[in-house]
């Protein structure tokens, strides 16, 4: 391809190419898609473009990487049925026999005996023959430990490196997209990532619902931030924000993927797109200030943005790009409340992230800022102040005849802790 050789002969030129060139990386020729998990069998849009990208129906080859799973044989059974029910035939999708946990649904298999899978050069080789890698969700710890322990390649790792490389997609679900970036969430809540040290040690699944942030060295396929994922049901803002601050001289910008959604990621265009149910936040602290306060957790100038339906994003040069259906709403808000009623919790109007922001601030003409609430009763606690300005941009598109398709782009973010005091009222109380 001329292009790749033009761009090394220019960095040649010039000294070396900066992380802001727009092909920094001419010798990644395939894609990434990364699942929030969750993938229902309905979403056309995640599945169609994966076999797209994998070389269509007719030339896709599939390797399916169970290792994270605790049950390799029976998710693998179902992802070939969804891979089935899109066209492909089941000699297309093959299993490789990469896992740390026995299936209870094959009494004759124990594949907990695949456990060095990864370091089989054998399997690495036929690699060779296929257009795509899926990566099963589960425990990434798994993924890392059978495919780079100690940070160490085994040779079906550099076999999927070499697939990425030459033009063919590596994709996974849940665990299967958190171990895409080189810092990897393993672990941890967004109440304990902003309330405690981050852990060293992490003791299992039940370190991914609640503990403390837990950091782990990922795969290293994207290397545009850091990934996490079940984003908006687990309500995980906290923990990516708080990883990626800490990390901001490398990773400063993060990227939570929904669930049922998907964030593909075309390196050769240094550009990702939001597909699927649910969407993509993207967390900026490029110029966020950390305010030393002894109260607790303090950051204010983040920049946030949430994508979905077709929205694309430039990572290099951070620009938005609206699916070309959806209308702008500054300007042509459909709201226009001075002071939306702030009510944080599962009774909330607009409890999620994507329609606080979407609906109570870029699509309201009357409010610069909302307020939402983060405690846990008595003591400490957030308060979390969304603000637009000038760069803020609004976007809708009515889906499918009943769903909003919102996006809103560069929304800015202080975290500010406070304290508060809640008390149940009987019914003699003054």
């Amino acid at each position: 391809m001329k292009y790749p050789i033009l761009v090394l002969m220019a960095c040649l030129a010039i000294g070396g190419c900066s992380k802001k060139d727009p092909d920094p990386r001419p010798t990644e020729q395939g894609a990434l898609v990364m699942v929030g998990g969750s993938l229902s069998t309905s979403n056309a849009a995640v599945y169609q473009r994966f076999i797209e990208l994998a070389g269509g129906p007719i030339q896709a080859r599939i390797a399916v990487i169970p290792a994270a799973s605790n049950q390799p044989v029976r998710y693998f059974n179902q992802f070939r049925d969804d891979m089935v029910h899109y066209g492909l035939t089941q000699d297309q999708v093959t299993l490789l026999p990469i896992a740390v946990n026995n299936d209870r649904s094959t009494p004759d298999q124990d594949e907990s005996t695949w456990a060095k899978g990864g370091h089989d050069k054998a399997l690495a080789a036929k690699l060779d023959n296929y257009t795509a890698v899926w990566f099963l969700g589960g425990d990434q710890t798994n993924i890392i430990r059978t495919l780079r322990p100690d940070g160490k390649a085994t040779p079906v790792f550099k076999a999927v490196q070499a697939l990425y490389q030459r033009g063919g997609v590596v994709a996974g679900t849940s665990a299967g997209a958190a171990i895409m970036s080189e810092v990897m969430i393993a672990g941890g809540d967004s109440w304990h990532a902003l309330t405690a040290p981050k852990r060293e040690r992490y003791d299992g699944m039940q370190d991914q619902e609640v503990g403390p942030l837990i950091l782990r060295q990922g795969l290293s396929f994207f290397k545009d931030g850091i990934i996490d994922q079940h984003f908006d049901r687990k309500s995980r803002f906290g923990r990516l924000l708080v990883a990626v601050q800490q990390h901001r001289d490398s990773f400063p910008v993060g990227y939570g993927i929904d669930e049922d959604a998907a964030l593909v990621y075309y390196p050769q265009r240094h550009e990702i797109e939001a597909l699927g149910y649910g969407g993509v936040t993207i967390i900026d602290v490029r110029d966020a200030n950390k305010i030393n306060n002894p109260h607790g957790y303090h950051i204010e100038n983040v920049r946030i943005s949430f994508i979905q339906g077709g929205d694309r994003y430039h990572v290099g040069e951070h620009r938005f790009t609206p699916h070309p259906a959806k209308s702008a709403t500054i300007g042509q808000e459909y709201l226009n409340i001075p002071e939306p009623v702030v009510v944080s919790g599962v009774f909330s109007r607009n409890s999620r992230l994507k329609d606080l922001i979407g609906f109570d601030l870029v699509d309201n003409k009357a409010a610069s800022e909302v307020v939402s609430y983060f405690h846990q009763g008595d003591g400490l606690g957030f308060t979390l102040r969304f603000r637009q300005d000038e760069r803020t941009q609004g976007y809708w598109q009515y889906l499918d005849g009943m769903k909003d398709n919102s996006s809103a782009a560069f929304v800015l973010l202080d975290v500010v802790p406070s304290r508060f005091s809640i008390t149940e009222l009987s019914p003699d109380a003054p």
